[in-house]
């Protein structure tokens, strides 16, 4: 059988490119002809095709996977394909998160809102992690979710000869992902800037695409406002090696995000035995439970940093942490075996041969 897969946008060094990508080569180590769509990709990536190629090529002996993340125009018309089907749903980012800096996003967050009730639609739905799967609740069974984390193992950060074992000479916090308004880099840059004033001679490393320059200009005002711009090193998009300088250099990874679906830099940092400090509330907490510092939403910047603080001058704990850290991602990484979408596949296959 095909396996054809389809996301909007797919783009490697994207969470959701990278999952697509990392699909099909585990589907086609399993045996599958896996098959690539996309409305908007990388054109050197030459497996994608465009999504018209989906319609005319798609029938009825066919698994058809759908990533979905945001609102999608062919939704409908994927649905009405006749063969059986798969959503991977990796969360929507609420839009009033959104709306200040990424007006465009936000409405596009508001349709994939309006859309959610035909996801029921799809034989299996597979979700990034639990919380995710319980926005679904209103239009599906949520206990006949499967959640699978959006990884493989032979992501470079996640290698099993990655885990660093060193302590970093200098105390640096590492926030990792686009520079987008509902991370709240300029909550990070707050906390950098309080656990300095504890009297810790502290650094952050920020990785990441900065595509808006609006918000981008403004952390940096704030960041000049609170004394520690020239503490700061913006690296914008790294490649691989360059990201795992990064994380050797780490000495805790710091997530102020509003909104998760996963947070796949926490579980790189975790396999590497880096302590997370995430934000309740959202996806990220579920990825760390307590092999990490969980803090609550409306916690301050003077009290984060205070948490922070404490933990580094707890090396006891923080050998703890760090162990604990190890143990929750290799339990994680156990769920994305090829076993675990096998299962899925057939689930979809048998759920589509039930009269």
């Amino acid at each position: 059988m095909r396996l054809l897969i389809y996301a909007r946008d797919i783009f490697e060094g994207d969470a959701v490119g990278n999952h697509c990508l990392g699909l099909a080569a585990m589907a086609e180590r399993s045996g599958w002809d896996s098959r690539t769509y996309a409305q908007n990709f990388d054109t050197s990536v030459s497996q994608v095709k465009q999504i018209e190629s989906l319609f005319s090529e798609a029938t009825s002996e066919d698994l058809l996977y759908v990533s979905y993340s945001i609102a999608d125009p062919f939704l409908d018309r994927l649905l009405d394909l006749p063969c059986r089907k798969i959503c991977y749903f990796h969360g929507v980012t609420d839009p009033a998160l959104l709306r200040e800096f990424e007006p465009v996003t936000a409405e596009l967050c508001e349709q994939a809102m309006a859309q959610l009730p035909r996801l029921a639609g799809f034989d299996v739905i597979v979700a990034n992690s639990m919380h995710v799967a319980h926005d679904l609740a209103p239009y599906v069974d949520v206990s006949s979710v499967v959640v699978i984390p959006p990884v493989f193992d032979n992501l470079p950060t996640l290698g099993i000869n990655a885990i660093t074992s060193r302590s970093p000479a200098t105390f640096n916090m590492l926030v990792l992902g686009r520079v987008v308004p509902h991370k709240r880099i300029e909550d990070a840059i707050e906390v950098l800037a309080r656990v300095v004033e504890g009297g810790v001679d502290a650094t952050m490393t920020i990785v990441g695409s900065m595509p808006n320059y609006d918000y981008s200009k403004f952390l940096l005002k704030r960041a000049r406002a609170l004394g520690v711009l020239t503490r700061i090193d913006f690296t914008g998009m790294v490649d691989d090696a360059d990201l795992l300088s990064s994380y050797d250099r780490a000495s805790l990874l710091l997530s102020m995000s509003r909104h998760e679906g996963f947070c796949i830099p926490a579980l790189e940092a975790m396999h590497r035995g880096i302590p997370a400090v995430v934000r309740a509330g959202h996806a990220a907490a579920e990825v760390v439970s307590d092999a990490g510092l969980v803090i609550g939403k409306q916690e301050t910047a003077n009290q984060i940093a205070g948490q922070i603080i404490a933990l580094r001058n707890d090396a006891s704990r923080w050998d703890a942490l760090t162990h604990r850290a190890r143990a929750r991602a290799g339990a994680l990484l156990g769920l994305t075996s090829s076993e675990h979408w096998a299962e899925v596949f057939d689930r979809a296959l048998r759920r589509a041969d039930t009269p």
